[in-house]
């Protein structure tokens, strides 16, 4: 045994998602007259995607100015003859009872100016929703629809929706972990920090299906809020630079971690650590070459070599070779382990 200066290091298997997908779904029903949507090309925030039939929605906006119009002028008349049923009951020319009609008959007119209004508002907003504009820069997808085809909303005879866009920079690899390690990262996480310790910095990086190593660097994101319980996993997310759109919603990667900086920790290989239901245990040579079982905690994995984190010492020796044969008390002959 002996400390060595070592970066801990570890790969899994990711897929990459987009931060944020939107599906191009106008929510009126007409008729598309433009579609300004190329496959798989990038667009900008704020740009004109499609362009749909006005006729209608114009029409109807014209209608609700002339009911506004009717309205306002119901109104007036309303409060006139408000003021000439409150003048005539001063002089008891009409009862209470008159002016208390015209009364409710000017809050009817007012709350109808009111509806007329909001039919305004509603019209110009289903005007407004004639053209639809990207959400967020991204790659759109191939369209669902031609021009002069009628989108329907909640046809279930038709696509949902028109195209879909994806975010690209930045973009997630998303890994699915197995939970138990992910309790056990978060049990020694608390250790760490209990005794005063900080966790290392991880640098991440990502592989691509050709073996090449993509240049931008990623930062741990989060874990996610749920687990998969019919997997037996959760995901966690690692956030990436994608100023060139390189990495594509869907690619599979594999994602690789190791430590920034050297830590200084004794190693034994993992061949020579066995598990039972005691946990993780070596046999150490004594100095009269007799062997005895030693329960040791492991830490991470550098390579082909565990980290010992208690139950050993630099310069003790273990067996590697001839496990199946170690007792307690046993006479061994060792010699240099060549791995």
């Amino acid at each position: 045994m002996e400390t060595q200066s070592i970066r801990p290091s570890f790969s899994h298997p990711a897929r990459i998602e987009a931060l944020n997908t939107a599906s191009i779904r106008p929510p009126i029903q007409a008729q598309i007259t433009a579609l300004h949507i190329t496959a798989g090309s990038y667009v900008e925030e704020g740009e004109l995607l499609v362009e749909m039939d006005e006729t209608d929605f114009r029409i109807a906006l014209a209608q609700a100015h002339a009911a506004l119009k009717q309205a306002e002028a119901s109104a007036i008349k309303a409060d006139l003859d408000l003021d000439r049923a409150t003048q005539l009951s001063r002089s008891n020319t009409v009862s209470q009872r008159e002016v208390e009609y015209a009364q409710a008959q000017a809050d009817v007119a007012q709350a109808q100016v009111d509806v007329a209004s909001a039919q305004i508002a509603q019209a110009e907003e289903n005007l407004a929703d004639t053209k639809v504009y990207a959400p967020f820069s991204g790659r759109i997808s191939a369209p669902q629809f031609a021009v002069g085809d009628l989108f329907a909303p909640g046809d279930p005879t038709q696509p949902g929706f028109i195209a879909t866009l994806v975010s690209l920079d930045p973009i997630y690899a998303v890994g699915l972990v197995d939970q138990s390690n992910y309790f056990g990262f978060l049990a020694k996480r608390l250790e760490i920090q209990e005794a005063g310790g900080s966790i290392p910095p991880l640098e991440l990086e990502a592989i691509l299906p050709g073996g090449e190593v993509y240049p931008e660097k990623g930062t741990f994101e989060n874990w996610d809020n749920t687990g998969a319980a019919s997997t037996g996993t959760i995901a966690a997310r690692v956030l990436f630079p994608n100023p060139d759109g390189v990495l594509l919603p869907g690619q599979n990667v594999t994602i690789r971690g190791q430590v920034l900086e050297p830590i200084q920790a004794p190693l034994v290989p993992q061949r020579a650590v066995s598990l039972d239901q005691q946990g993780h245990f070596v046999w150490v040579v004594g100095e009269d070459n007799t062997v005895e079982r030693r329960n040791i905690t492991v830490g991470v994995r550098s390579d082909a070599n565990w980290t010992v984190t208690e139950g050993l010492a630099d310069g003790e020796q273990v067996v590697v070779e001839g496990l199946q044969s170690m007792r307690p008390g046993l006479t061994v002959t060792p010699k240099p382990y060549d791995s």
